[in-house]
């Protein structure tokens, strides 16, 4: 009798582990969130009068546009302190951080200015291109204290010989509630002002040559 317990007793601790291996083993639900940066709602448009001077046929070149290389991956990065970032187990961008950046600053540019003729950088030897404008994001983060940051160098260059006209670094900050989602809608708000900052810097140039010379690369 005591053999026939034991062997049962056997069994049933088997049993139990072959349960839990199962259990261990089994496919966990994935948790991931996927995440879009938003461009500026369309009822925010140029004011009366704030139109760019740019000619009617102008060309204006976005890009190249630069991201830090911690930013180059899917998971969405956190600002922990001035030297450490961390990243998310469960929340991801949608798509390469870089292409929604462009894309969300040409809809954003777009827009403001009142054009649908600008292009995104490489464009082709072909495109003549009136204004360039090239940025380097520094940082493009959220908080642990609930903030997005943005700070930015950008510069403005004219026509095809790229003359530099304007050379700025910007800083820009929203207020975040918690949770990823939250934190995204700020970085999108930030990177709205990050446009309205260039689009006032562009209405403030002189309008650029009719036909701009041709025959160099961009």
């Amino acid at each position: 009798m005591k053999k026939v317990a034991r062997i049962a007793a056997s069994s049933s601790v088997l049993s139990i582990l072959l349960l839990a291996g199962c259990s261990i083993l089994a496919p966990q639900p994935d948790t991931s969130q996927f995440f879009v940066l938003a461009p500026l709602p369309i009822t925010d448009t140029p004011q009366s009068g704030s139109e760019s001077p740019l000619l009617p046929n102008a060309i204006l070149g976005l890009g190249p546009v630069k991201l830090p290389p911690y930013l180059d991956r899917n998971e969405i990065a956190v600002r922990v302190s001035p030297t450490q970032v961390t990243y998310s187990t469960t929340d991801r961008w949608a798509e390469p951080l870089d292409v929604n950046v462009n894309r969300v600053l040409l809809q954003n540019l777009s827009q403001l200015l009142g054009t649908d003729r600008i292009v995104i950088y490489p464009w082709s030897n072909a495109v003549q291109v009136a204004y360039q404008i090239r940025i380097e994001l520094l940082s493009f983060e959220a908080t642990k204290s609930g903030e997005a940051q943005l700070t930015a160098r950008y510069g403005i260059l004219r026509g095809i010989e790229r003359e530099p006209l304007v050379i700025r670094e910007a800083n820009f900050s929203r207020p975040s509630a918690e949770g990823t989602a939250a934190s995204v809608t700020a970085l999108s708000a930030t990177l709205g002002d990050l446009s309205r900052d260039i689009a006032a810097a562009l209405r403030q140039l002189p309008p650029p040559p009719a036909t701009p010379p041709a025959g160099k690369k961009s």
